[in-house]
């Protein structure tokens, strides 16, 4: 038993290792080029934010969940579950978040369609794939019932206060449109980023990943392919530039929200916080003060 823990551990170790290097990698590469204040999103007029911005609110959630744990032990999603078909359904998931960011440049250019996209690759075919492989066997249940509320607060709070209000706070710069049009646009993307987007990288993804190879390679696995999704932001002129940027900004705020959810097992906090990151209603708020 404890030759096979340790076997099991060296693969996880690494892996882990493997993918902390590409933070970190990500980050020295910005650093070394002068990089110093990238774009957090690829929306037109976007201001830019420094790589502290980028790294400490989410490194600050991470502590503050660490150090204030939920007193109920939090359910075990997929307990039980046959290994191979795990294995099946993360495959599937792992190629459904490979090919939304091999189709995501493309899809993004042609404005509501890549909503659709998003609903069809994260969405209609995990299930249907699921349900398929599923066969006659038991449904899994990878969102399981809150156990705690209050715990993630101080997580929340910090990262809140760090990246909507304090110094690092990023400006809102572009131009906002019509009242109408920000309102359907705000319902779109919180339908299919906010929450379509964390069920399918935390609760889907993440999930079978950590019943597979342990809490932080899910985690190193899921965030680094959900910054992947942002593939629109990679040029071909600038390639490195575009894939250090996701990593830095998208991925470090996707291995926040994987370790909140890993640490919880609460979707409503990812998803609030994801509200809250995509939409500019903290920005907006503070410009009418």
């Amino acid at each position: 038993m404890v030759a096979t823990e340790t076997r099991n551990a060296l693969p996880r170790l690494v892996f882990t290792g493997a993918g902390l290097a590409v933070f970190v990698l990500a980050y020295a590469w910005l650093l070394a080029t002068g990089n110093t204040a990238i774009s957090a999103s690829s929306d037109p007029g976007a201001s830019k934010v420094s790589l502290w911005a980028a790294l400490l609110p989410p490194l600050a959630a991470i502590v503050a969940a660490r150090l204030v744990g939920p007193k109920a032990e939090p359910p075990a999603p997929l307990a039980g579950l046959p290994g191979s078909r795990l294995r099946s359904e993360a495959w599937v998931l792992v190629g459904a978040a490979l090919l939304i960011a091999l189709v995501a440049p493309v899809a993004r250019s042609l404005g509501l369609v890549y909503p659709l996209v998003k609903v069809l690759l994260l969405l209609v075919v995990p299930l249907v794939a699921m349900r398929l492989i599923r066969g006659d066997g038991p449904k899994a249940r990878a969102i399981p019932a809150p156990v705690t509320w209050l715990a993630p607060l101080p997580a929340i709070l910090a990262w809140i206060l760090l990246s909507q209000v304090g110094p690092l706070a990023v400006p809102l710069t572009q131009q906002l449109p019509d009242p109408v049009s920000l309102v359907v646009g705000s319902l779109v993307t919180l339908l299919t980023a906010s929450v379509l987007e964390e069920v399918f990288y935390r609760a889907w993804l993440q999930t079978r990943l950590e019943a597979l190879y342990g809490r932080w390679p899910a985690i190193m696995a899921s965030s680094l392919l959900f910054a992947l999704m942002h593939s629109s932001r990679i040029t071909s002129d600038a390639p490195l530039l575009g894939l250090a940027t996701i990593v830095a900004f998208q991925g470090m705020f996707g291995l926040m929200l994987g370790y909140l959810w890993s640490r919880y097992r609460n979707i409503w906090v990812v998803v609030f916080i994801h509200i809250v990151m995509n939409l500019a209603l903290v920005p907006l708020l503070l410009a009418l003060l």
